[in-house]
């Protein structure tokens, strides 16, 4: 007779720690960046979040892999490198695929479509109230999210 072994139900031997998000955020505005950062961990699927107040920082974090981002959030209008400069740097890097969002106080048409041609795959003028940066934030994260699953 042999000796029954212990059972372990299958979804309970399949469950693997749900991944996490890491998340830069290159905003050189303080109250915005907390805003943002707030925003980033109401969401359970972000693990780490990033500050860098410039478009020097943020590119000096990824290329000596302080950061390897799963989303970035990137303001358009900085000191030393804004937005549209660390976007062209980032769109010839292969080590900078993640998707980046723009989160910017501008609303001319000329600064979005300059964003997505260096590589950002959406822009948005920043909302007026928390509620809805949160959920622009929140929709960006569920979207990276289904991204990161499905590779």
């Amino acid at each position: 007779m042999t000796t029954p072994s212990k059972a372990v139900p299958a979804a309970a031997a399949d469950l693997k720690p749900a991944p996490q998000l890491c998340v830069l955020v290159v905003e050189d505005n303080e109250a915005d960046a907390y805003l943002i950062r707030r925003a980033l961990f109401d969401q359970p699927d972000v693990g780490l979040v990033f500050i860098a107040q410039d478009g020097v920082e943020a590119l000096r974090m990824v290329e000596d892999g302080e950061v390897t981002p799963d989303l970035a959030f990137i303001d358009l209008k900085m000191p030393r490198k804004d937005g549209f400069g660390l976007l062209a740097d980032l769109a010839d890097r292969e080590d900078a695929s993640f998707p980046k969002v723009v989160l910017t106080s501008s609303n001319a048409p000329v600064d979005a479509m300059r964003s997505r041609m260096r590589g950002a795959l959406r822009v948005f003028s920043k909302p007026d109230t928390y509620a809805a940066l949160q959920a622009r934030v929140h929709r960006e994260v569920r979207r990276a999210m289904s991204s990161a699953l499905s590779q």
